[in-house]
């Protein structure tokens, strides 16, 4: 049921729901449901902005998987919190934390959870400034997503996230390409029409930068 309210977004009557039962799962010793819910928690109070809650909760939980030798629930662990961090703009707690991230996936295969590691890097480094990093991170990405084309939304974000740096660099003939990509991408899934607004959004401030600079030149 928590998990339910959590789809629906009523955040308050999950959270309650979800503390009571990791109570629960705690008194009886089942240390893996119990640390879920943990991380679940820690998931919800992001989504509502209670960061200091939210990071208390996703650490109680890493600790708890780390301990149970969950290190797939240990990595998810890190990945909220370097979303924390993120929406924080705390840039270097979250690229530290990403890279430890994406160190933990690798060593237990999980390639396209590595590949979201980067694509946050490449985000985060775009907007410190750091554009050569940025187009490295999103390259890697990429690179390894050729690997399972099924990851649609994945690919699409990483793709529109290199375009968007390539706009800040005003590269425009590969910003558009790389929007004109994500925008395909999302559109064959059928169910992204959110995303694709967002291609189409990004294409259309291109067109008005591109004849700006026509102007000027």
């Amino acid at each position: 049921l928590g998990d339910l309210y959590r789809t629906q977004g009523r955040y308050d009557e999950a959270i309650i729901m979800i503390s009571d039962a990791q109570k629960q799962f705690q008194t009886f010793g089942n240390q893996l449901r119990a640390a879920e819910c943990l991380w679940s928690l820690g998931e919800l109070y992001r989504k509502q902005k209670k960061y200091n809650e939210a990071t208390e909760r996703a650490l109680k939980a890493q600790k708890q998987f780390e301990e149970i030798g969950d290190k797939r629930g240990a990595a998810d662990c890190l990945l909220t919190l370097g979303y924390i961090y993120m929406d924080q703009a705390r840039y270097d707690e979250a690229v530290d934390t990403f890279s430890k991230d994406q160190m933990q996936y690798q060593s237990i295969g999980r390639i396209v959870n590595v590949a979201w590691c980067y694509q946050c890097l490449g985000i985060i480094y775009r907007l410190q400034g750091k554009h050569e990093k940025a187009k490295n991170a999103f390259s890697e990405a990429l690179e390894l997503l050729k690997e399972f084309p099924e990851e649609k939304y994945k690919i699409g974000y990483t793709l529109l996230g290199f375009g968007y740096l390539l706009f800040d660099l005003k590269d425009f003939t590969e910003a558009r390409r790389k929007y004109e990509e994500a925008r395909d991408i999302f559109d064959s899934h059928g169910q992204l029409e959110k995303q694709v607004d967002k291609c189409s959004e990004a294409l259309a401030e291109l067109v008005e930068a591109e004849a700006i600079a026509s102007i000027c030149n």
